[in-house]
């Protein structure tokens, strides 16, 4: 196996804007929530197209959400959304957990205000906290917490291995024993990896599943591949503290929603669902 290159980072940086939201406004764009983006291209002005196909929007945000649940996201999880945009899947998870406990980072504030306004009123914002860091470094110690679960749906399908190797480095310092990151990238065609060192989008990249999972483990963290289903054949892994003992089989098997395992709860009097970053 060749090793990772993982080249110092240039100068330029694409994602370099630094500033947190602790209030953010909406959009000043009226309409949002009519606007679905079908004529738009990919990678366009517009909340949906941004972030990818406008036709897609709804399904993979779903499914980044039902993977989350089966890593064992409940209502009282911190979730950090890596790359959160216009909240394609953020908005499922923002309802779904109690309130605060949903963190998203993004170097575009554009499309999170879209994404807010789309998807909610002023009403629910305040209600639910969704908090947001305008941030393309992945400067994830800037939320000042550690989280249960984070994700970054396509975003080293775009991104040289230098800035896969930081997101790693930086991921490490807000994970516990029991933190589950998931992520994707496109798996190489030719047995090549990409070894340019700029972002491209909406061009994509492509690496060898060797060549993430020495990425991951030269952070000193430990890679887990997932077979997953995604519209785009994105590939999924599962990204842990060494010895954490993830089995991807048994939460891929669903059984986090089984019987068995309610009556493990009960037994041991987890039935509440609790958190490990409180």
């Amino acid at each position: 196996m060749q090793p990772a290159q993982v080249a110092a980072p240039p100068d330029t940086i694409p994602f370099s804007r630094r500033k947190r939201v602790d209030n953010i406004a909406l959009s000043e764009k009226e309409d949002l929530h009519n606007q679905f983006g079908e004529t738009e291209e990919i990678g366009g002005n517009h909340y949906r197209a941004y972030v990818g196909p406008p036709n897609y929007y709804d399904l993979i945000g779903a499914t980044q959400f039902y993977l989350l649940t089966l890593f064992g996201m409940r209502e009282t999880s911190s979730l950090l959304d890596i790359g959160c945009g216009s909240l394609r899947g953020g908005r499922f998870a923002i309802m779904y957990l109690r309130p605060g406990r949903y963190y998203g980072i993004d170097p575009e504030e554009w499309a999170i205000r879209d994404g807010l306004k789309s998807h909610f009123n002023e009403e629910l914002v305040q209600r639910r906290k969704p908090n947001f860091v305008i941030d393309g470094d992945f400067a994830f110690t800037k939320f000042g917490r550690k989280f249960d679960l984070m994700m970054a749906h396509s975003i080293f399908t775009h991104a040289p291995q230098w800035q896969i190797a930081k997101c790693m480095a930086e991921a490490k310092k807000v994970m516990v024993p029991q933190t589950v990151f998931l992520a994707t990238f496109f798996e190489t065609l030719d047995g090549s990896d990409y070894q340019g060192d700029a972002w491209l989008y909406p061009d994509i990249v492509r690496y060898r599943r060797e060549t993430i999972a020495q990425i991951v483990h030269e952070a000193g963290l430990e890679c887990h591949h997932v077979e997953w289903p995604h519209p785009f054949n994105q590939k999924w892994i599962a990204v842990t503290l060494p010895g954490a003992g993830l089995d991807v089989a048994r939460a891929l098997s669903g059984q986090i929603y089984s019987y068995e395992a309610t009556l493990e709860r009960r037994r041991t009097d987890t039935t509440w669902p609790g958190s490990a970053t409180n």
